[in-house]
């Protein structure tokens, strides 16, 4: 995918005349760049500003290249120039997000979407990774909580911008849905998991954090998802956790694919949980929900 687009293709992107696109670039509600011969291109993270302060989504994402669960290959793939590339994008959007420099983030978050093709590479390669080496630096006292936290804004903020280029689930998809449980508060995994959904084709609905497992079983019994998922970046009580986690599991109703993931499921926690699935990355997620979609007939369960 490109990093930069003409007006013509925004304006078929949003469903709208390529002339209301020019006048918005003209008004200065777009950033627009000018190439040497004066003609409008519209970078990706100028598009995603501009949706998100109008309250816009894509209704074409193909139009700009945006076809939405692509396989494609990972880092150890690449070649050591490449690689040796998304390192140093990955050190510049970590040094962007602790020094609240959110135009830096945007800008370096919407080149890898570009590059790299979707949500997926943006959970696993970049965000990832970051997110791990800040907390090292947490841990060992380098780096002070507001700047953990205003990183975790900023990344947040950025999600949801780039949720406004994913294309809007048919209303037969099948439905997916999934949260926190009690004492976890990690909103970003659960955002992303949510949106790989999204971009899997699924209908997806992100009950958010902190909830009890009653109140996670009660909207898997209304709401009747193909999958639910729980993400896990912290169990305050491990027996308490497994106990619990164990009855929900019993008490899904029949169909209801449950599925379990983040950093902390280590293997012997693992081991004593009752679960359908378990993916250790967005990689893996995203393959289930292709996976399972293509295997599934339409849905009729709306929400």
């Amino acid at each position: 995918m490109e990093e930069s687009f003409t007006p013509k293709q925004v304006a078929h992107a949003l469903q709208v005349s390529e002339s209301s696109v020019k006048r918005w670039c003209d008004r200065g509600l777009i950033r627009t760049d000018r190439t040497l011969g004066g003609h409008r291109r519209i970078p990706l993270e100028n598009l995603m500003e501009f949706l998100e302060s109008t309250n816009r989504r894509l209704i074409d994402p193909v139009a700009i290249g945006l076809a939405g669960g692509a396989s494609l290959p990972r880092e150890s793939e690449v070649s050591h120039s490449d690689s040796s590339q998304l390192a140093g994008m990955r050190e510049e959007f970590e040094r962007a997000i602790l020094s609240g420099n959110e135009s830096d983030a945007r800008r370096i978050l919407s080149a890898w979407y570009a590059r790299n093709g979707g949500i997926v590479s943006v959970a696993d390669d970049l965000i990832a990774p970051v997110f791990r080496s800040v907390g090292e630096l947490w841990e060992c006292g380098d780096l002070e909580v507001y700047q953990e936290r205003r990183g975790c804004e900023i990344c947040m903020r950025l999600i949801h911008e780039l949720r406004r280029l994913l294309a809007e689930p048919s209303s037969n998809a099948p439905l997916a849905m999934g949260g926190t449980a009690s004492g976890d508060q990690y909103q970003i995994p659960t955002q992303l998991i949510d949106m790989t959904f999204r971009e899997a084709g699924w209908r997806s609905v992100n009950l958010g954090c902190d909830l009890p497992f009653s109140s996670l079983l009660s909207a898997a019994r209304k709401h009747m998802p193909k999958i639910f998922w729980l993400s896990v970046s912290y169990v305050p009580d491990e027996a308490k956790f497994i106990a619990d986690c164990e009855h929900f599991a019993k008490q899904l109703p029949k169909g209801v694919l449950f599925t379990i993931g983040g950093a902390a499921l280590y293997e012997g926690l693992r081991k004593r949980m009752t679960f359908s699935s378990y993916s250790d990355n967005m990689q893996q997620l995203a393959y289930l929900a292709r996976t399972m979609k293509a295997g599934l007939p339409p849905a009729s369960n709306q929400i």
